[in-house]
Protein backbone atom coordinates (compact mmCIF):
# COMPACT_ATOMS: atom_id res chain seq x y z
CA UNK A 1 0.00 0.00 0.00
CA UNK A 2 1.41 3.37 -0.96
CA UNK A 3 2.37 6.02 1.58
CA UNK A 4 -0.39 8.36 0.40
CA UNK A 5 -3.04 5.61 0.62
CA UNK A 6 -1.99 4.58 4.10
CA UNK A 7 -2.06 8.21 5.20
CA UNK A 8 -5.59 8.64 3.84
CA UNK A 9 -6.77 5.43 5.54
CA UNK A 10 -5.33 6.58 8.86
CA UNK A 11 -6.94 9.98 8.46
CA UNK A 12 -10.33 8.56 7.51
CA UNK A 13 -10.20 6.25 10.51
CA UNK A 14 -9.64 9.26 12.72
CA UNK A 15 -12.54 11.11 11.16
CA UNK A 16 -14.82 8.09 11.54
CA UNK A 17 -14.06 7.94 15.25
CA UNK A 18 -14.33 11.68 15.75
CA UNK A 19 -17.56 12.04 13.74
CA UNK A 20 -19.61 8.81 13.74
CA UNK A 21 -22.27 8.31 11.10
CA UNK A 22 -25.18 8.61 13.56
CA UNK A 23 -24.15 12.08 14.64
CA UNK A 24 -25.23 14.94 12.39
CA UNK A 25 -22.56 17.62 12.21
CA UNK A 26 -21.45 19.96 9.48
CA UNK A 27 -17.67 20.25 9.04
CA UNK A 28 -16.19 23.54 10.13
CA UNK A 29 -13.08 25.20 8.78
CA UNK A 30 -11.27 24.03 11.91
CA UNK A 31 -12.33 20.43 11.23
CA UNK A 32 -10.93 20.61 7.70
CA UNK A 33 -7.69 22.13 8.95
CA UNK A 34 -7.36 19.37 11.54
CA UNK A 35 -7.89 16.74 8.85
CA UNK A 36 -5.29 18.34 6.59
CA UNK A 37 -2.76 18.43 9.39
CA UNK A 38 -3.44 14.82 10.24
CA UNK A 39 -3.00 13.69 6.63
CA UNK A 40 0.30 15.55 6.39
CA UNK A 41 1.65 14.20 9.69
CA UNK A 42 0.48 10.68 8.87
CA UNK A 43 2.33 10.86 5.55
CA UNK A 44 5.52 11.82 7.36
CA UNK A 45 5.18 9.03 9.89
CA UNK A 46 4.46 6.40 7.26
CA UNK A 47 7.24 7.78 5.04
CA UNK A 48 9.70 7.40 7.89
CA UNK A 49 9.01 3.66 7.91
CA UNK A 50 10.26 3.29 4.33
CA UNK A 51 13.93 2.79 3.55
CA UNK A 52 15.77 5.04 1.09
CA UNK A 53 15.18 2.69 -1.83
CA UNK A 54 11.50 3.67 -1.93
CA UNK A 55 12.02 7.44 -1.74
CA UNK A 56 12.23 7.80 -5.50
CA UNK A 57 8.85 6.09 -5.97
CA UNK A 58 7.19 9.48 -6.30
CA UNK A 59 6.75 11.25 -9.63
CA UNK A 60 7.80 14.80 -8.69
CA UNK A 61 10.75 13.53 -6.65
CA UNK A 62 11.91 11.35 -9.52
CA UNK A 63 11.69 14.28 -11.93
CA UNK A 64 13.74 16.48 -9.60
CA UNK A 65 16.39 13.80 -9.08
CA UNK A 66 16.58 13.13 -12.82
CA UNK A 67 17.03 16.84 -13.55
CA UNK A 68 19.82 17.16 -10.98
CA UNK A 69 21.52 13.99 -12.26
CA UNK A 70 21.48 15.27 -15.85
CA UNK A 71 22.36 18.88 -14.94
CA UNK A 72 24.88 18.80 -12.08
CA UNK A 73 25.26 22.19 -10.46
CA UNK A 74 21.75 23.35 -11.32
CA UNK A 75 20.46 25.95 -8.87
CA UNK A 76 17.19 25.99 -6.99
CA UNK A 77 15.29 28.50 -9.12
CA UNK A 78 16.26 26.66 -12.29
CA UNK A 79 14.82 23.44 -10.86
CA UNK A 80 11.51 25.17 -10.15
CA UNK A 81 11.29 26.81 -13.57
CA UNK A 82 12.50 23.77 -15.53
CA UNK A 83 9.91 21.48 -13.96
CA UNK A 84 7.26 24.19 -13.50
CA UNK A 85 6.70 23.34 -9.84
CA UNK A 86 6.06 25.67 -6.87
CA UNK A 87 8.97 26.72 -4.67
CA UNK A 88 7.54 24.99 -1.60
CA UNK A 89 7.06 21.69 -3.43
CA UNK A 90 10.60 21.77 -4.84
CA UNK A 91 12.10 22.57 -1.44
CA UNK A 92 10.14 19.78 0.25
CA UNK A 93 11.35 17.10 -2.16
CA UNK A 94 14.90 18.46 -2.32
CA UNK A 95 15.12 18.28 1.47
CA UNK A 96 14.00 14.64 1.39
CA UNK A 97 16.48 13.75 -1.36
CA UNK A 98 19.31 15.54 0.47
CA UNK A 99 18.63 13.92 3.84
CA UNK A 100 18.37 10.51 2.18
CA UNK A 101 21.76 10.98 0.53
CA UNK A 102 20.60 11.05 -3.09
CA UNK A 103 21.83 14.59 -3.79
CA UNK A 104 24.44 16.96 -2.37
CA UNK A 105 24.13 20.72 -1.94
CA UNK A 106 26.92 23.15 -2.78
CA UNK A 107 26.49 26.75 -1.63
CA UNK A 108 27.90 29.38 -3.96
CA UNK A 109 27.23 32.87 -2.65
CA UNK A 110 23.45 33.32 -2.79
CA UNK A 111 22.96 30.17 -4.85
CA UNK A 112 22.29 26.65 -3.69
CA UNK A 113 23.45 24.23 -6.34
CA UNK A 114 22.52 20.57 -6.44
CA UNK A 115 24.57 17.54 -7.48
CA UNK A 116 23.98 13.78 -7.52
CA UNK A 117 25.69 12.40 -4.40
CA UNK A 118 28.94 10.43 -4.44
CA UNK A 119 29.73 11.58 -7.97
CA UNK A 120 31.72 14.80 -7.60
CA UNK A 121 34.48 16.00 -5.27
CA UNK A 122 34.42 19.41 -3.57
CA UNK A 123 36.74 20.73 -6.31
CA UNK A 124 34.44 19.32 -8.99
CA UNK A 125 31.41 21.03 -7.49
CA UNK A 126 33.22 24.36 -7.15
CA UNK A 127 34.40 24.32 -10.76
CA UNK A 128 31.10 23.12 -12.22
CA UNK A 129 29.25 25.80 -10.23
CA UNK A 130 31.52 28.48 -11.67
CA UNK A 131 31.09 27.07 -15.17
CA UNK A 132 27.34 27.62 -14.80
CA UNK A 133 28.05 31.36 -15.22
CA UNK A 134 28.25 32.32 -18.90
CA UNK A 135 31.17 34.77 -18.68
CA UNK A 136 33.27 32.60 -16.39
CA UNK A 137 32.57 29.60 -18.61
CA UNK A 138 33.85 31.54 -21.63
CA UNK A 139 36.96 32.65 -19.73
CA UNK A 140 37.86 29.15 -18.56
CA UNK A 141 37.10 27.70 -21.98
CA UNK A 142 39.47 30.13 -23.71
CA UNK A 143 42.21 29.64 -21.11
CA UNK A 144 41.85 25.87 -21.45
CA UNK A 145 42.62 26.24 -25.17
CA UNK A 146 45.46 28.73 -24.75
CA UNK A 147 48.50 28.47 -22.49
CA UNK A 148 48.34 32.16 -21.71
CA UNK A 149 46.28 35.16 -22.80
CA UNK A 150 46.63 38.89 -22.29
CA UNK A 151 43.91 40.99 -20.72
CA UNK A 152 43.20 42.70 -24.03
CA UNK A 153 43.00 39.42 -25.97
CA UNK A 154 40.65 37.82 -23.47
CA UNK A 155 38.32 40.81 -23.25
CA UNK A 156 38.16 41.03 -27.04
CA UNK A 157 37.43 37.31 -27.49
CA UNK A 158 34.66 37.30 -24.88
CA UNK A 159 33.21 40.63 -25.94
CA UNK A 160 33.20 42.42 -22.58
CA UNK A 161 34.77 45.64 -21.33
CA UNK A 162 38.21 45.75 -19.74
CA UNK A 163 36.65 46.73 -16.41
CA UNK A 164 34.20 43.83 -16.50
CA UNK A 165 37.01 41.37 -17.22
CA UNK A 166 39.10 42.77 -14.35
CA UNK A 167 36.18 42.13 -11.97
CA UNK A 168 35.74 38.57 -13.22
CA UNK A 169 39.46 37.76 -13.06
CA UNK A 170 39.79 39.06 -9.51
CA UNK A 171 36.88 36.85 -8.59
CA UNK A 172 38.46 33.83 -10.28
CA UNK A 173 41.83 34.48 -8.67
CA UNK A 174 40.23 34.06 -5.23
CA UNK A 175 39.09 30.57 -6.23
CA UNK A 176 42.66 29.52 -7.00
CA UNK A 177 41.78 28.37 -10.51
CA UNK A 178 43.84 30.91 -12.45
CA UNK A 179 47.20 32.63 -12.28
CA UNK A 180 47.68 36.32 -13.02
CA UNK A 181 51.02 37.81 -13.99
CA UNK A 182 52.10 41.22 -15.22
CA UNK A 183 54.63 41.95 -17.93
CA UNK A 184 55.23 45.66 -18.28
CA UNK A 185 51.79 47.24 -18.75
CA UNK A 186 50.16 43.98 -19.83
CA UNK A 187 48.27 41.58 -17.56
CA UNK A 188 48.47 37.92 -18.54
CA UNK A 189 46.23 35.06 -17.44
CA UNK A 190 46.59 31.28 -17.38
CA UNK A 191 45.02 28.31 -15.64
CA UNK A 192 46.52 27.17 -12.36
CA UNK A 193 48.54 24.09 -13.45
CA UNK A 194 47.28 22.15 -10.41
CA UNK A 195 43.66 22.69 -11.48
CA UNK A 196 44.07 22.73 -15.27
CA UNK A 197 43.26 19.05 -15.83
CA UNK A 198 40.02 19.07 -13.86
CA UNK A 199 38.94 22.39 -15.43
CA UNK A 200 39.55 21.10 -18.95
CA UNK A 201 37.67 17.89 -18.19
CA UNK A 202 34.54 19.69 -17.04
CA UNK A 203 34.70 22.33 -19.76
CA UNK A 204 34.81 19.64 -22.46
CA UNK A 205 32.38 17.13 -20.95
CA UNK A 206 29.70 19.41 -19.51
CA UNK A 207 29.95 22.68 -21.38
CA UNK A 208 31.03 22.15 -24.93
CA UNK A 209 31.06 25.52 -26.68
Amino acid sequence: MSVALIAIVVSLSYLAIAYPCNSIKFATIQDVDDAHRLIFSSSLVVGALHDNSTLLNQTTRMRIYGLVRDNPGIHFRAICSSLNIPIGVAQYHLDILTKAGFISVYTEGMYKRYFPSKTFTADDMKIISLLRHDTIRSILFLLSKNTQMTHKELASKIGITSQALTWQMNRLKKTGLINISQEGMSMKYSLNPEKATIIKRHVSSLFQL
